[in-house]
């Protein structure tokens, strides 16, 4: 079966979910998003801490405080004065405050790994004459990196118990049914129990190993 080596994506995926594994290290919602400028420069990232007080983070312990948002708030505007050309990427599709955050910040391009039926936003586009104003370009899923990013997200609401979260998998089972088994049977094992000694590099080959399995059955 073809198969993505996590080498293979880019700089800006593989920090991307570095960022996104660092929040659930720390306890959180494993989202991450960073922001790119028009010279393929790093200049922001955002970690989801709408659970916990994290590290490196403009807001946390709020329920605005998504990855999205902590990224585009670390932005001065005295520094970054035409961000048009920026491109702001997310492990999960941004949800109504992050898009509309997103499309205020002036940024144009979004890149986002994996879809949410549930809470993605990005169909805002073009519905209301302001959201149609500005030529925005809008990429994703990431083939195997949107698989990644479903079995954080849903292994992290399994762990905890948070049943606010049963909505979402419901339709995240309709697009992703294999990573749902998946992320189920590793919170049985507790296979992320020692976070702080994994990479997200070894969570992705733990994943793409146990994706071939399945598939086989």
């Amino acid at each position: 079966m073809f198969k993505i080596k996590w080498s293979e994506f880019s700089n800006e995926w593989r920090e991307c979910f570095k960022v996104a594994w660092e929040s659930f290290q720390e306890g959180s919602r494993p989202v991450g998003a960073i922001v790119i400028d028009d010279k393929g420069n790093l200049v922001s990232t955002g970690k989801s801490a709408t659970f916990g007080q994290l590290s490196d983070t403009v807001i946390s312990n709020n329920e605005l405080a998504h990855a999205e948002v902590n990224a585009l708030l670390k932005l001065d505007n005295r520094v970054h004065k035409n961000v048009n050309s920026y491109v702001l990427y997310s492990t999960l599709e941004p949800c109504p405050l992050c898009f509309s955050a997103f499309y205020m910040s002036g940024i144009r391009n979004l890149k986002y790994a994996a879809k949410d039926k549930y809470g993605g936003s990005t169909n805002l586009k073009g519905t209301t004459p302001y959201l149609s104003k500005k030529p925005i370009v809008i990429e994703g899923p990431v083939t195997y990196l949107e698989q990644l990013s479903i079995l954080l997200n849903v292994y992290f609401d399994l762990s905890i118990g948070y049943e606010k979260a049963n909505a979402v998998h419901e339709l995240m089972s309709e697009d992703y049914p294999l990573i749902m088994k998946i992320a189920k049977e590793w919170v049985e094992l507790d296979k992320l129990n020692h976070s702080l000694n994994l990479k997200i590099e070894d969570v992705y080959e733990w994943l793409i190993t146990d994706l071939q399995i399945v598939r086989s059955i």
